[in-house]
């Protein structure tokens, strides 16, 4: 690694419906006092609030003191987790509030300590290895599912939690299916009169046009963050109460809200809402104006916009009139935005020593990195619960 302060990677845990669950947090290598620095001065246990943590560690070596135990679920490898030797202390820790999970199926004749109550295993697609459902009903659970890249659990398997990137857009639903698509078109044509400065009672008009478009504004700029005392006369009041920026942000979150079943999230937007976050915050931590900043929020937000439009990104984004550094950065991951982009993406299917070497490239040392996804986090679990 290229720096004395380890390798972190956190992940959104959703669960059946695709609303978050869980983060996962994973460090290489598994240093203790790194990984409670992310946890309390980095602020991840208060970033988490009512959330777990599904901390994945080798051993208990890695096991501070200081860690709210309330708030982790510590996932160790099976084997660990079915010594004998490691019984007592695994049970120590779960008297003190840690929740234990075993990743991996126990050997034949084998049975994980009485303090574990969860499984990690490898999302098996349609094929159920030999013993697994025997366990996944033996435990309670939440159980977690690792690397999903299929349209979806046969359902035999009874995992609660979901983790892993999914790129295939036939999941998520592609442009004409469901009535979904004329949505998203005219949300696309909100986000280029917002670009192109459009005057704001055209951006009114638009907005008109679809009532569950004009509802979700209405709600929003009502919302508590607001803390409004006078009451909305209008779409174009709402639209300067809002502000453009906030506005763009919001028509951009909505691209990924909209789903075939109106009471199940988007598959894509807690990994949209991450990433977006987390290439503005690399951006910050690099030194980028806002209006840098901006732009490198806009590019990590439009980077799945291919998988949700089963499309290539260079005709979805043509009609947005994007600055070049975005454009360059979504359609050939140039420049220094491309570069934070390729992070951003690297942290979810690669592994540590390609992650590192992509960071190194970037000038992202392993502490800002460590503190922007912090940061990232608490932006998108936020939206995740207003979406």
């Amino acid at each position: 690694m290229s720096s004395s302060f380890p390798l972190v990677t956190l992940q959104p845990v959703t669960d059946a419906r695709n609303a978050w669950a869980a983060l996962m947090l994973e460090a290489t290598p598994a240093d203790g006092a790194a990984i409670a620095r992310v946890f309390g001065e980095f602020g991840l246990a208060a970033t988490l609030d009512t959330l777990p943590c599904v901390l994945t560690l080798p051993d208990l070596a890695g096991v501070d003191a200081s860690l709210p135990a309330a708030q982790i679920v510590l996932r160790l490898p099976a084997a660990f987790c079915c010594d004998a030797a490691n019984a007592e202390p695994l049970h120590a820790l779960r008297a003190k509030g840690f929740r234990l999970m075993a990743t991996g199926l126990p050997a034949p004749g084998q049975a994980p300590a009485a303090d574990v109550d969860a499984l990690a295993l490898g999302c098996p697609g349609t094929t159920m290895p030999i013993g697994m459902g025997a366990w996944l009903a033996r435990l309670p659970g939440p159980h977690l599912a690792l690397g999903v890249a299929t349209a979806g659990c046969p359902g035999r398997c009874h995992f609660q939690w979901l983790a892993g990137h999914v790129p295939d857009a036939a999941r998520h639903g592609a442009p004409g299916k469901g009535g979904d698509a004329p949505n998203r078109l005219l949300l696309l044509e909100l986000l280029s009169q917002v670009a192109n400065d459009a005057d704001s009672h055209d951006i009114e008009a638009t907005i008109k046009r679809d009532p569950q478009l004009s509802y979700h504004l209405l709600k929003l700029v009502n919302s508590v963050a607001f803390a409004l005392t006078t009451k909305i006369a209008s779409f174009s009041q709402a639209i300067t109460l809002l502000g453009r920026r906030q506005l763009q942000r919001w028509l951009q979150l909505l691209l990924y809200a909209r789903s075939h079943d109106g009471d199940q999230a988007n598959a894509l937007l807690p990994r949209a809402a991450l990433r977006a976050g987390l290439t503005e915050a690399l951006c910050k931590a690099q030194g980028g104006t806002h209006e840098a900043q901006d732009r490198a929020f806009m590019a990590g937000m439009f980077s799945l916009l291919d998988a949700l439009f089963g499309m290539p990104i260079a005709e979805i984004v043509q009609p947005l009139n994007l600055a070049d550094d975005v454009l360059a950065a979504l359609t050939q991951r140039a420049g220094a935005l491309g570069a934070q982009l390729r992070a951003v993406e690297a942290s979810e299917n690669a592994t540590a020593a390609e992650l590192d070497a992509i960071l190194a490239a970037a000038g992202i040392g392993h502490e800002d990195w460590a503190r922007s996804l912090v940061s990232a986090c608490r932006w998108a679990i936020q939206v995740s619960r207003e979406a």
